[in-house]
């Protein structure tokens, strides 16, 4: 088959096939083939070990989750760690308190506009997150057991296209 438009062969054929038993309006779908049911479970599972295994280390799923926001931007205001993290700035405020209750985090108004708070990593909170990196990265790896670097990276292309897609005006 000869490609159309800058589209390769093997593109244009999965492009004409049914999606009937993916799509949710179908009389053919089950959950089972739920692109978005099986992203969910994933998720869940994952989640749900890891909860297990952060609070063996004093840490909770949303602590973890702010640390690793901080980790790549510091300073962080508070919403933009709520967007990072994919959680409501009230409640990152809350694990943002917590968080300099036990000591991880200094939060400092900005220097040009006191309204925004400013969240750095403390040394303790950088050390508590070297400690949990490792622990973090064995279940990352017994997640990903038998999927291949290939793999792996044709699932964040397509879930950076799924997210692409949604992040569009919805359709009603």
């Amino acid at each position: 088959m000869k490609a159309v438009s800058g589209k390769r062969s093997q593109d244009i054929v999965e492009d004409q096939i049914d999606r009937g038993d993916y799509n949710p309006s179908s009389a053919t779908f089950r959950l089972a083939n739920s692109p978005f049911y099986l992203m969910a479970h994933a998720d869940f599972k994952y989640h749900e070990d890891m909860d297990k295994v952060l609070h063996k280390h004093g840490v909770s799923k949303p602590i973890y989750r702010v640390m690793t926001v901080l980790r790549e931007r510091q300073p962080a205001s508070i919403g933009a760690i709520a967007e990072a993290a994919l959680t409501k700035r009230s409640t990152i405020s809350r694990i943002i308190d917590r968080m300099l209750e036990q000591g991880l985090v200094t939060a400092e108004p900005n220097a040009e506009d006191n309204r925004i708070t400013e969240v750095t990593l403390t040394p303790a909170g950088e050390q508590r997150l070297r400690k949990l990196t490792p622990i973090v990265g064995r279940q990352f790896m017994r997640a990903m057991d038998g999927i291949s670097n290939r793999d792996i990276a044709h699932l964040l292309r397509t879930l950076q296209k799924i997210s692409a897609n949604l992040s569009k005006l919805p359709i009603e």
